[in-house]
């Protein structure tokens, strides 16, 4: 086909496409994905793991191939004399019924719960709850990249929780999915740092406690020099800024919102916003020791990564 007849096609079918309704082009999205040739987990992995060429056990470059178990295939390491496959040594080792990964990954680009997971999958409750935080295990505090530009950050609160726990490691009374606690004090409650730029790159951590020395170590070193510091008033990110060379907007509450109609926080203040309302809305509240993962579950789901961008993520 020549080129002005594929551009002619390409403008019929562009024209056809936008008549349809969003139902309707969902059909042909489905269709599209239907004809496609589905990719095995096994392919999806190799060549991550023909990347690093190693030996889990022992790291050594030294190996062969030794048969299949499962259309999975196995390798043996000349230097350890261990046999491992491509996702031995992974947060992905020892899950089973791995042909039902990427349906699953994909409730967990829908954000889905537990029980909607299960049910889509048909797999018991105890196996989606040990996918989900397998999945979201190896990016748990794992940052790829900085934040530049124009960035927003802030500190916000949850109630510390031990949801899920037979017995309460405090001597408390037990609360329901977080409970009345009060606001005013810190005491109870866990504080987390966010941060996002105008490009999408998202930054966080939960801080043993809301001091700049915490601030500083969960921030600094995921910030580009030369960028413009949007926060509140605290004063933990004026340091913060004095060393990475940022020029600093300080937003303090009740004197300005905006500066510049550029500078401001709520972008991060409306990230926050959507994050607090997702665990303790839809997910009921989450326990306080997963919440790396459930952050890491905001900020893949932020990217907008597909299944497969999910299941590669999970890999490590």
């Amino acid at each position: 086909m020549d080129t002005k007849s594929f551009v002619n096609q390409l403008n019929q079918i562009t024209e056809t496409l936008l008549a349809m309704t969003p139902a309707q082009r969902e059909v042909v999205h489905q269709s599209i994905q239907a004809s496609q040739a589905e990719i095995t987990v096994n392919e999806l992995f190799q060549p991550m793991f023909e990347k690093l060429s190693q030996c889990p056990h022992c790291h050594s470059s030294h190996f062969k191939k030794w048969g299949k178990a499962f259309e999975t295939q196995r390798y043996y390491c000349k230097n350890c004399h261990k046999t491992f496959n491509n996702r031995t040594k992974t947060p992905l080792a020892n899950l089973h019924k791995c042909h039902l990964w990427e349906e699953y990954a994909r409730c967990m680009e829908l954000k889905l719960t537990l029980r909607e997971a299960a049910s889509i999958c048909n797999i018991n409750l105890k196996t989606a709850f040990l996918w989900r935080h397998r999945f979201l295990m190896a990016q748990s505090g794992k940052y790829p990249d900085k934040l530049s530009g124009i960035i927003e950050v802030d500190e916000f609160f949850l109630a510390y929780s031990e949801k899920g726990s037979k017995k309460l490691t405090e001597e408390r009374v037990a609360r329901k999915r977080g409970g009345d606690i009060d606001k005013r004090t810190k005491d109870g409650q866990v504080a987390i740092l966010l941060s996002t730029d105008r490009s999408n790159h998202m930054i966080d951590g939960v801080l043993s406690a809301d001091t700049a020395s915490e601030i500083q170590s969960h921030l600094q070193p995921y910030i580009n020099d030369n960028s413009v510091l949007c926060s509140d008033g605290a004063w933990a990110y004026v340091n913060i800024a004095k060393l990475t060379n940022c020029d600093h907007k300080r937003l303090i509450s009740g004197r300005n919102r905006v500066i510049d109609k550029i500078y401001h926080i709520q972008t991060v203040n409306g990230a926050i916003a959507h994050f607090k309302g997702w665990v303790d809305g839809k997910m009921r509240g989450v326990a306080t020791k997963y919440l790396l993962h459930y952050l890491a579950w905001f900020r893949e789901s932020h990217s907008n990564l597909t299944s497969q961008q999910i299941l590669q993520s999970a890999y490590g």
